[in-house]
């Protein structure tokens, strides 16, 4: 890999102890009380590999499966954290998709990404916001992870949701990434 600063040494090791990382200089900040990994992992690429565990009653159950990616796992538990657990964060009930996050940025566009939906949901509508309020750019069925959002502005950044619906009508949101399409 390569390194993109030289925050650390002139021959660009950037990771302190490791050899070069195609990390942002911010992740190799190697002054005094910054960095302290030997190398720096991305939770997008950790997955749990223990055996599948759950806790909690009907109606609050957060079960964490084999396979979990890191990112998915912190985006449950961030909403559990806002919302409480029960109507759209239990396992067991109706609840937004999980491991949401964006693809292919470009300066006019991105792709959303997702998985971990209920199986409760028969709708997802993707909510984008540049600033202006949340408006929707698609809708989409179940079991479909994917919406390409375009005609988007270059070097703007954009929060985006998803709205994920039941047969009750009943809407959860999942979390909100942030996404800057290129310049």
């Amino acid at each position: 890999m390569a390194c993109n600063c030289d925050k650390c040494n002139p021959t660009k090791n950037c990771g302190c102890k490791d050899t070069a990382l195609t990390n942002p200089c911010t992740y190799t900040d190697c002054s005094v009380g910054s960095e302290r990994c030997a190398d720096i992992q991305c939770a997008e690429c950790v997955s749990y590999c223990g055996t599948s565990f759950e806790v909690g009653a009907p109606g609050t159950v957060i079960k964490i499966e084999t396979g979990d990616r890191l990112d998915s796992i912190l985006q449950k538990f961030s909403m559990i954290l806002t919302q409480g657990l029960g109507a759209c964060t239990s396992d067991d009930l109706h609840h937004a998709p999980y491991n949401v996050y964006a693809a292919n940025i470009t300066n006019s566009g991105f792709t959303v990404v997702w998985n971990g939906e209920s199986t409760a949901s028969t709708q997802i509508d993707v909510q984008v916001d540049s600033g202006t309020g949340y408006a929707s750019v698609g809708i989409v069925a179940p079991t479909v992870l994917q919406l390409a959002v375009t005609s988007l502005v270059a070097d703007t950044e954009y929060r985006i949701k998803l709205v994920s619906t039941d047969a009750l009508a009943a809407t959860c949101d999942s979390v909100v990434i942030i996404v800057r399409t290129l310049l």
